[in-house]
């Protein structure tokens, strides 16, 4: 019994292991699936998780906050105040205005506000000055998110040129083993010299370096893509890899450079924000030349207060017949009459009492006219001048750099698509004289050193294709950029 027991525990055992095994290699194989980038996933998870994008998001929100606070600016400004005093020794109480040796106490209420009639219209510039700053910043976002579309852009065609390229120093690796292993045959043969087979393995040598460098190369452009992308560096990244079919290696050009920049003019955020910049600056003009105005400021209030020194006072009145004299002709005859007398009793004068009879209001009107300010009001419209001259130049500027772009894109997309299309030339007629030459090798007619030769001529005629389509690729999605098409590889 007991070992039927043991048998049964260690067949559980090890289907316990085996199903745990298998999990793991199962769980494992599912968690380690690399990922598939597309060039837009790329450039939307970029623009989501860069940090100048996201600092010009929060700089907008506070150019929000700018503008928001210009428009209450319009409005009267209220404030309530209140205070609590405590007086000793001789002091002039504030309801009395009598000076009193009595310690005591007062407290003090009051609500005031103030309005800006009119500030050489300094409100009103400010206003449309934070609106178009704050147009500025929306523009000058979209530009930081076009200038990381474009680098983004760069880095993923920059993986799939290292793509290419591995699997052209492959093919050439492979082309050179064959090599390798006809060359030992023929040796063998007695048919080669042994020469002819170090120079071949020194080949393959070169071959397996170029090889290496190249999964490098991509390497470290997968790594310079995914810093672009604010991503963590992993393994399991990869890209999409499309076909890119004749027609889109097309040399197939409608517009001119000036055309396209005429285009870009309209489309582009950096140039809008340039001559937001120019408007800002003209504001801000308006601005320094309103505090040269008079100002007229209107302010009023209410106030109130307690003080536990004053008091009330009842007054009593009586009548009560008193001597007032007596007569002339007879000074012993007393005259008497009623004479009024009064009584003053100290009463509480309680707090709500006195908040009442303590109210108090008051309006005032105030025109304020600057006449001499030390040349700040001149200085600051000198100044204002001044930025708008340099606005005004950095919109030219910003033209000028985008009309060289353009000039520059499109220079390099005619010299990459003549340069694609002389290399494929080239590759066809290498293709032809390759094969003869390896022909000619495999018969003996030609050393090693001829057949080296003809294929990295071969090989580095396929490589100069395949940089000259990228690069022609890369330089029309920029033109296309600036023309207002959204950047896709399809």
């Amino acid at each position: 019994m007991t070992e039927y027991i043991n048998k049964e525990m260690k067949s559980f055992m090890k289907k316990t292991i085996i199903i745990f095994v298998f999990g793991w290699m199962f769980g494992s194989l599912v968690f380690s699936q690399t990922r598939i980038w597309t060039l837009e996933e790329c450039i939307k998870h970029a623009l989501t998780e860069n940090i100048s994008i996201n600092k010009k998001k929060l700089s907008n929100e506070v150019e929000q906050i700018t503008l928001e606070q210009s428009k209450a600016n319009k409005i009267p400004s209220v404030n309530a105040s209140g205070s609590q005093n405590f007086n000793f020794g001789r002091s002039v109480d504030p309801y009395t205005n009598i000076y009193t040796q009595n310690n005591f106490a007062s407290n003090n209420f009051a609500v005031n506000a103030n309005w800006d009639v009119f500030n050489g219209f300094q409100n009103k510039n400010a206003i449309l000055k934070n609106e178009i700053d704050l147009k500025t910043g929306d523009f000058e976002l979209r530009e930081t998110e076009n200038n990381i579309s474009l680098s983004i852009t760069q880095a993923y065609l920059q993986v799939l040129y290292s793509y290419e390229q591995i699997d052209n120093f492959k093919s050439k690796l492979e082309s050179t083993g064959a090599q390798v292993k006809r060359t030992e045959a023929l040796l063998r043969a007695g048919e080669v010299p042994e020469g002819n087979l170090f120079q071949i393995k020194a080949q393959e040598a070169t071959d397996q370096y170029n090889l290496t460098n190249a999964e490098n190369q991509l390497k470290i452009a997968k790594v310079s893509l995914m810093q672009l992308m604010e991503l963590p560096v992993v393994n399991d990244f990869d890209v999409f890899q499309p076909d890119f079919r004749d027609s889109v290696l097309a040399l197939i050009i409608i517009e001119s450079p000036e055309e396209i920049y005429q285009t870009a003019l309209k489309t582009q955020p950096e140039i809008v924000s340039s001559g937001l910049r120019v408007n800002s600056a003209e504001q801000s003009m308006k601005i320094a030349k309103g505090a040269s105005m008079p100002r007229i400021t209107l302010s009023g209030g209410i106030n109130t207060g307690y003080s536990n020194n004053r008091s009330l006072y009842d007054r009593e009145t009586y009548t009560q017949v008193q001597e007032i004299g007596y007569l002339q002709s007879n000074p012993a005859e007393i005259v008497l009459a009623d004479q009024q007398f009064s009584t003053l009793t100290e009463l509480n004068y309680p707090f709500t009492q006195q908040f009442t009879d303590n109210f108090a209001q008051s309006l005032r009107l105030n025109l304020s006219i600057p006449i001499y300010s030390n040349k700040q009001i001149r200085s600051n419209i000198a100044k204002s001048r001044i930025n708008i001259e340099t606005a005004k130049l950095n919109q030219q500027d910003t033209e000028n750099v985008l009309r060289k772009k353009i000039e520059q894109a499109y220079t390099d997309m005619i010299a990459a698509a003549k340069n694609h299309d002389a290399a494929n030339e080239q590759l066809k007629n290498l293709a032809r004289s390759f094969s003869d030459s390896k022909r000619k090798y495999e018969l003996g007619m030609i050393n090693a050193t001829d057949f080296i030769i003809e294929q990295n001529q071969y090989f580095d005629s396929e490589s100069n294709l395949i940089r000259a389509k990228y690069q022609y690729i890369f330089m029309n999605k920029i033109l296309e950029f600036y023309k207002g098409v959204p950047i896709s590889l399809e």
